[in-house]
């Protein structure tokens, strides 16, 4: 069983309560929580991200009991590891969600094709030839004896 799955329903509910001060409904995107971000999609965050576990159980910790925006402000000034590994599991989460992927207009990683003998169309449609023509502009590197 993954550090994920063994979240207490008060780790939860503390992560529930961040998540929604961090990405709170706003017009037509939900909340955090109205997607499932401190539910199954926080887990999938944390089997990919297995490396901010530590922290954000800290940070879930000190959070505790606390008001959302109280606890918020304390962990970014006091322990920003955690406060960034909080931030971190909300935003993925949310991000994750099919419906939130819809809103925003990402249908998430997609295979670009390529051709390495292809010319990039750049090349061929003039994008880029006031660049070419203007030359290459530059600071050199100031030597170290300088």
């Amino acid at each position: 069983m993954s550090q994920a799955s063994r979240l207490s329903p008060e780790e939860r509910a503390t992560f529930a309560g961040l998540a929604d001060l961090l990405i709170p409904r706003h017009g037509r995107m939900p909340a955090a929580t109205e997607v499932g971000a401190h539910e199954a999609l926080l887990d999938q965050v944390l089997v990919h991200r297995s490396d901010i576990v530590d922290d954000l159980l800290r940070g879930l910790a000190a959070a505790q009991g606390a008001e959302p925006g109280e606890a918020a402000n304390r962990l970014s000034q006091s322990d920003a590891a955690a406060f960034n590994a909080v931030t971190l599991a909300a935003s993925a989460a949310y991000y994750m969600c099919d419906e939130v992927r819809a809103l925003i207009g990402y249908p998430g990683q997609e295979k670009a094709p390529y051709d390495p003998h292809e010319t990039p169309v750049y090349l061929t449609n003039g994008m880029i030839e006031r660049l070419v023509r203007r030359g290459p502009i530059y600071r050199p590197t100031p030597d170290a004896h300088d």
